[in-house]
């Protein structure tokens, strides 16, 4: 090790030690987002979304990885006199500026992707191409280098030194960087902020080497500046693949809703709910003469068209309007149980909006499977209270708590209690609450308190 620092010199010997801790973070850099992708193609959200630039960033991870890998190799075997040392000090440097085009070619193709493109700006696509094509000349220039010296040279202590053309190089490369980052202040308004800060963190630091190596040769500034802009991206990445994910969550849930929506209304459009009402008025008309009959027609009319009005309607309706489905549906039952079943009301209030179809479910979960299992019959009450921060909504009974019930009831009865969580839960509103015991159920919703009319 003494031996290795005396040859190389301790600043060189920092640099590489600097360079092999950059490896390992890369390698790791390289593992995650490898493992991440695949587990996202299983994810139920992460799966439906592309995250921009994961293939592009893992490609220039991988390249940045043997572009550091090289530079190590051939500061390690400088001034080396063996014949293996010969050819590694060949190869690498060669590989070495190879791998230096490779990527700034691929932050052109980022810029001509993300920002020409997705802008539909063909003038600025080709000017971006002439760009890509400078690297022909850097790209003959390292072919001939070997034999002519042209970017660099290998003396005869197996040393590394530049050439003319290595300022070629390194003017092209700097003029293609300027050429980005003016690229990123013409189109700022147009891009979006996740490929800005990418190119700008890609821009700047290794732009900052460039100059620096410059003037300093015998540190290369350039390789640590690209590790250190690795960490940023990196960091950009993920914060960029929460934000798209959650909000690609947030869509698809939004996507489902308005598709069930949608089912709703193609429902109410094909059972002609217009039909139907003049088909009821006119049995209703030829039953004048038997009022239970009239009486039973009319209310199921309206029960139907409250029903009818809440589905194809996605806005918050009044509890005066939910209330009216309410009393025609129970007037609808009294035809079934008669004096078995009692309905109170204790209103506090009734001028506020709520989501529809939200509490009559839970008064025909209270006729049917709390009183309509207890042979005796029972009351139901409907108790509004007017609270400080929210509207109470109780729905009570004094059945036989469900006890009685098929499997079959109880399934129905689940799904209409978990439709009426859904459309709270949507709404964003308000939540439900149950509570059963031997003496009957009861059912509350809490309301957000908006304000009465």
């Amino acid at each position: 090790m003494n031996g290795l620092i005396e040859r190389l010199g301790v600043s060189m010997f920092v640099q590489i030690t600097i360079e092999c801790w950059n490896e390992l973070f890369l390698l790791l850099l390289i593992i995650v987002m490898q493992i991440s992708r695949h587990k996202d193609r299983y994810d139920r959200f992460a799966g439906n979304v592309k995250i921009p630039l994961t293939n592009e960033l893992i490609i220039f991870y991988l390249a940045i990885f043997l572009y550091n890998f090289v530079n190590i190799i051939t500061l390690i075997f400088s001034g080396q006199d063996s014949t293996a040392s010969y050819y590694i000090m060949r190869t690498g440097v060669f590989c070495y500026y190879l791998i230096g085009a490779f990527q700034t070619l691929l932050f052109l193709e980022v810029a001509k992707t993300y920002i020409a493109k997705k802008n539909n700006d063909k003038g600025l696509e080709r000017v971006i191409t002439a760009f890509q094509l400078l690297e022909v000349p850097n790209l003959l220039f390292l072919l001939i280098t070997p034999s002519t010296g042209i970017l660099y040279f290998i003396d005869e202590h197996n040393n590394y030194n530049r050439s003319w053309g290595f300022y070629v190089w390194q003017g092209i490369t700097i003029i293609t960087f300027v050429f980005i980052g003016a690229i990123l202040l013409l189109y700022r308004k147009k891009t979006d902020l996740f490929i800005k800060q990418i190119i700008t963190v890609a821009f700047v630091l290794p732009m900052a080497g460039f100059l620096m190596s410059f003037f300093y040769d015998s540190f290369n500034f350039n390789n640590i500046m690209v590790s250190v802009s690795d960490l940023l991206m990196f960091i950009l990445y993920e914060k960029n693949k929460t934000e798209v994910t959650i909000q690609n969550a947030h869509e698809l849930e939004k996507s489902k809703q308005e598709l069930e929506q949608s089912k709703v209304r193609l429902l109410v459009a094909q059972i002609q709910p217009h039909f139907i009402y003049n088909s009821l008025m006119a049995l209703q008309a030829k039953s004048i003469d038997n009022p239970v009959v009239y009486e039973g027609i009319k209310n199921f009319g309206n029960y139907l068209r409250s029903n009818f009005t809440a589905m194809a309607d996605n806005e918050l309706i009044s509890f005066e309007d939910e209330l009216k489905c309410i009393r025609a549906y129970l007037r609808l039952e009294e035809l079934n149980f008669g004096d078995k079943m009692k309905v109170k009301y204790d209103l506090e209030l009734n001028r506020f909006m709520l989501p529809a179809l939200c509490i009559e479910p839970l008064v025909e979960n209270a006729v049917r499977y709390g009183i309509g299992t207890y042979s005796k019959g029972g009351t139901v009450q409907i108790i509004v209270r007017d609270e400080e921060d929210y509207i109470e909504i109780e729905v009570k009974d004094d059945g036989s708590g469900g006890n009685k019930l098929t499997d079959a009831q109880k399934n129905r009865k689940s799904i209409g209690l978990e439709n009426v969580r859904l459309r709270l839960k949507a709404s964003g509103m308000g939540e439900l609450m149950l509570s059963q015991d031997e003496t009957g159920t009861s059912a509350i919703v809490r309301l957000k308190y908006m304000g009465v009319f």
